[in-house]
Protein backbone atom coordinates (compact mmCIF):
# COMPACT_ATOMS: atom_id res chain seq x y z
CA UNK A 1 0.00 0.00 0.00
CA UNK A 2 1.09 3.14 -0.82
CA UNK A 3 0.30 6.13 0.73
CA UNK A 4 0.97 10.00 -0.54
CA UNK A 5 1.81 12.27 1.86
CA UNK A 6 1.85 15.26 0.09
CA UNK A 7 -2.09 15.02 -0.86
CA UNK A 8 -3.22 13.73 2.71
CA UNK A 9 -1.02 17.09 4.04
CA UNK A 10 -2.43 19.96 1.62
CA UNK A 11 -5.90 18.15 1.64
CA UNK A 12 -5.80 18.22 5.66
CA UNK A 13 -4.79 21.28 5.87
CA UNK A 14 -6.82 23.39 3.59
CA UNK A 15 -9.91 21.29 5.48
CA UNK A 16 -8.89 21.97 8.37
CA UNK A 17 -8.02 26.16 7.99
CA UNK A 18 -11.33 26.21 6.16
CA UNK A 19 -13.13 29.91 6.11
CA UNK A 20 -15.95 30.73 3.42
CA UNK A 21 -15.28 33.28 1.34
CA UNK A 22 -17.29 35.13 -1.63
CA UNK A 23 -15.85 34.86 -5.35
CA UNK A 24 -17.28 36.89 -7.70
CA UNK A 25 -15.80 36.27 -11.09
CA UNK A 26 -14.74 39.16 -13.61
CA UNK A 27 -14.87 39.52 -17.15
CA UNK A 28 -12.15 42.06 -18.48
CA UNK A 29 -13.32 44.12 -21.54
CA UNK A 30 -10.53 46.40 -23.15
CA UNK A 31 -11.78 49.99 -25.15
CA UNK A 32 -10.80 49.72 -28.76
CA UNK A 33 -10.07 53.06 -28.84
CA UNK A 34 -8.58 54.23 -25.69
CA UNK A 35 -7.13 50.61 -24.56
CA UNK A 36 -8.45 51.40 -20.81
CA UNK A 37 -9.67 47.81 -19.16
CA UNK A 38 -12.96 47.72 -17.38
CA UNK A 39 -14.05 45.32 -15.04
CA UNK A 40 -17.37 43.76 -14.98
CA UNK A 41 -18.83 41.96 -11.41
CA UNK A 42 -20.19 38.46 -12.33
CA UNK A 43 -22.51 36.51 -9.88
CA UNK A 44 -20.54 35.32 -6.56
CA UNK A 45 -20.50 32.19 -5.62
CA UNK A 46 -19.52 30.96 -2.05
CA UNK A 47 -16.35 28.85 -1.93
CA UNK A 48 -13.83 26.79 0.80
CA UNK A 49 -10.73 27.52 1.07
CA UNK A 50 -7.47 27.99 3.56
CA UNK A 51 -6.85 31.82 3.63
CA UNK A 52 -4.32 33.85 5.51
CA UNK A 53 -3.78 37.49 5.95
CA UNK A 54 -0.68 39.13 5.94
CA UNK A 55 1.30 42.34 6.15
CA UNK A 56 2.94 43.55 3.12
CA UNK A 57 6.19 42.95 2.71
CA UNK A 58 9.04 43.32 -0.10
CA UNK A 59 11.42 40.91 -0.47
CA UNK A 60 14.41 40.73 -2.94
CA UNK A 61 14.94 37.99 -5.60
CA UNK A 62 17.71 37.58 -7.88
CA UNK A 63 15.19 38.70 -10.99
CA UNK A 64 14.62 41.90 -8.51
CA UNK A 65 12.21 43.60 -5.91
CA UNK A 66 8.72 41.83 -5.15
CA UNK A 67 6.25 42.86 -3.14
CA UNK A 68 4.01 40.27 -1.03
CA UNK A 69 0.50 39.82 -1.22
CA UNK A 70 -1.81 41.44 0.82
CA UNK A 71 -3.47 37.75 1.97
CA UNK A 72 -3.00 34.09 0.72
CA UNK A 73 -6.22 31.87 -0.55
CA UNK A 74 -5.22 28.01 -0.64
CA UNK A 75 -8.10 25.73 -2.22
CA UNK A 76 -8.68 22.34 -3.70
CA UNK A 77 -7.48 22.09 -6.82
CA UNK A 78 -11.16 21.54 -8.01
CA UNK A 79 -11.84 24.67 -7.07
CA UNK A 80 -12.78 27.60 -10.12
CA UNK A 81 -10.30 31.05 -9.18
CA UNK A 82 -8.92 33.43 -11.95
CA UNK A 83 -6.97 36.15 -11.82
CA UNK A 84 -8.57 39.87 -11.50
CA UNK A 85 -11.81 37.60 -9.79
CA UNK A 86 -13.43 39.12 -6.53
CA UNK A 87 -12.67 37.97 -3.34
CA UNK A 88 -15.10 38.87 0.27
CA UNK A 89 -14.04 37.90 3.31
CA UNK A 90 -16.75 38.50 6.15
CA UNK A 91 -15.23 37.84 9.67
CA UNK A 92 -16.19 38.93 13.07
CA UNK A 93 -14.45 42.22 14.69
CA UNK A 94 -14.02 42.57 18.58
CA UNK A 95 -17.86 43.61 19.07
CA UNK A 96 -19.06 40.55 17.35
CA UNK A 97 -19.53 43.10 14.52
CA UNK A 98 -19.36 41.33 10.83
CA UNK A 99 -16.38 43.21 9.29
CA UNK A 100 -16.23 42.55 5.25
CA UNK A 101 -13.04 43.07 2.86
CA UNK A 102 -12.50 42.58 -0.72
CA UNK A 103 -9.22 41.32 -2.64
CA UNK A 104 -8.46 41.04 -6.08
CA UNK A 105 -7.00 37.82 -7.13
CA UNK A 106 -3.48 38.74 -8.64
CA UNK A 107 -1.93 35.73 -9.91
CA UNK A 108 -3.11 31.87 -9.05
CA UNK A 109 -0.54 28.61 -9.42
CA UNK A 110 -1.57 25.35 -9.66
CA UNK A 111 0.77 23.56 -7.48
CA UNK A 112 1.82 19.95 -8.96
CA UNK A 113 3.09 16.84 -7.01
CA UNK A 114 4.46 14.78 -10.59
CA UNK A 115 1.62 15.33 -13.14
CA UNK A 116 -1.53 15.07 -10.59
CA UNK A 117 -2.27 18.89 -9.05
CA UNK A 118 -3.08 19.11 -5.59
CA UNK A 119 -4.28 22.60 -4.54
CA UNK A 120 -4.24 26.08 -6.00
CA UNK A 121 -2.50 28.74 -4.40
CA UNK A 122 -3.54 32.86 -5.07
CA UNK A 123 -2.05 36.06 -4.10
CA UNK A 124 -4.74 38.80 -3.60
CA UNK A 125 -4.01 42.51 -3.05
CA UNK A 126 -7.42 44.44 -1.19
CA UNK A 127 -9.17 46.56 -3.20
Amino acid sequence: MTINFASVTYDTMITNFSKTLSRTPVTKTVGNISGDETLSDGTPVNILGAFFRKEDSWSQDKEGLFQGADSVLMVKSTVTINKDDKLTYTYKDENDADVSQDYRVDKVIARPLGTTFFYKVARCFLI
